[in-house]
């Protein structure tokens, strides 16, 4: 098979989305454990497409994580390798009087496997 025909068999392939207890399990083993709200979920006809959490440190600072479908054709082979993933989840950290100070990738999800960052 030419190398065409495999990227047009790749782009073809449906991608299988995780489902709420898999992104929990990986909220699980991202957070060692501790404890989060839930802020945000929404599905469709594919399954999650976004689901947002908290958590809360004693000193007032919190850290918001979110996992996001991509809106984009992630298969596309013009793409940067780093940006080929169907769903992530990021982190946002909030300092104690709710300022934003840094934020990050922690896992990509691709072909059924989660790689954490």
């Amino acid at each position: 098979m030419g190398t065409e025909n495999h990227l047009a068999e790749q782009r073809e392939t449906p991608e299988r989305f995780p489902s709420l207890e898999e992104i929990k399990a990986v909220f699980e083993v991202i957070l060692h454990g501790v404890s989060y709200k839930e802020l945000r979920l929404q599905c469709d006809e594919r399954g999650v497409c976004l689901y947002e959490m908290e958590v809360r440190s004693e000193d007032g600072e919190r850290a918001e994580y979110n996992y996001q479908r991509a809106k984009y054709d992630y298969k596309d082979p013009k793409l940067n390798v780093e940006g080929r993933f169907s769903a992530s989840i990021h982190v946002t950290m909030f300092d104690s009087k709710g300022e934003p100070y840094h934020g990050e990738c922690v896992a990509n999800y691709l072909d059924g496997e989660w790689k954490y960052v």
